[in-house]
């Protein structure tokens, strides 16, 4: 928390420092970091209120202070800006330090913030910045990292027909966001989706955007699985007289089952 404050405090920006964040490709300012520190100093200062510290109100203007800076920083018109750099203007003989988005500054890790609490999934932020994310990226069945990802085509791994994959983690994160709007149908529809395109019950980390295989490199990943596993469990019905698929249970079954044979398995060996 000392930690947190001081950053906040002392930034110019009134953000917490640049990382790598979730897709470790980039030191930059990134949303998704952002985001989830405000999440989790709401969380500090529930416990504080909890335990009954007085100081949680002081946490509290800073994760307040903290979302204002992130409103004000990373919101591009209509959408979340994935990641912001430092620039630098020149004007009237001085010159100042500005943020400004990255490219590619549309992504699909702008979600999962939002799944989470961040804002209120009917906000217009969240809105907005839904749309423009499906309108990008969803391809395949599923929601791609962000536009152009070469990661699986030509940066390293070399195993999928064209950039731009749809990755079960990033579908997961839109079908949360759909759950959370109550589109039950359409979030289950994606969770089908996943396990349409597993492998003996593993779910790898991409699908090939031309021809729908799982990329073999990644594949199984343990993330997808836990994905999956979290938007099953926040499933709700669309109503209250429907129960849950049975075969969505089974299907929970199947990859929970799968995980722990495997690190059995990994286990005995070593």
């Amino acid at each position: 928390m000392k930690y947190q404050i001081k950053e906040i405090t002392e930034s110019n920006y009134h953000l917490l420092p640049q990382d790598l964040s979730v897709w470790e490709d980039r030191d930059a300012y990134h949303f998704w970091t952002e985001a989830f520190n405000v999440l989790g100093l709401q969380s500090v200062a529930e416990i504080y209120k909890a335990l009954n510290f007085s100081n949680y109100t002081i946490v509290l203007n800073y994760e307040k202070e903290l979302n204002q800076s992130i409103l004000k920083n990373f919101w591009n018109n209509d959408y979340f800006a994935s990641a912001l750099g430092v620039s630098v203007i020149f004007e009237g003989g001085k010159s100042e330090s500005i943020l400004t988005p990255e490219p590619p500054s549309v992504d699909s890790a702008t979600l999962l913030p939002i799944d989470f609490g961040y804002l209120p999934p009917t906000s217009n932020y969240s809105i907005s910045n839904f749309k423009l994310v499906n309108r990008t990226l969803f391809l395949t069945g599923g929601l791609a990292r962000f536009p152009n990802d070469m990661y699986h085509y030509s940066q390293s791994l070399y195993d999928a027909s064209a950039p731009e994959p749809p990755w079960m983690i990033t579908t997961f994160f839109e079908a949360l966001y759909l759950e959370e709007l109550g589109k039950s149908n359409e979030a289950l529809n994606l969770m089908y989706w996943a396990y349409n395109h597993s492998q003996h019950g593993l779910l790898p980390e991409a699908i090939d955007p031309k021809y729908a295989y799982p990329l073999p490199t990644t594949s199984p990943l343990t993330w997808s699985s836990a994905m999956f596993v979290i938007t099953a469990l926040n499933y709700k019905p669309p109503s209250e007289s429907q129960s849950v698929s049975p075969l969505l249970y089974v299907i929970i079954v199947i990859i929970l089952a799968t995980i722990v044979i495997t690190v059995i398995s990994v286990l005995r060996r070593r």
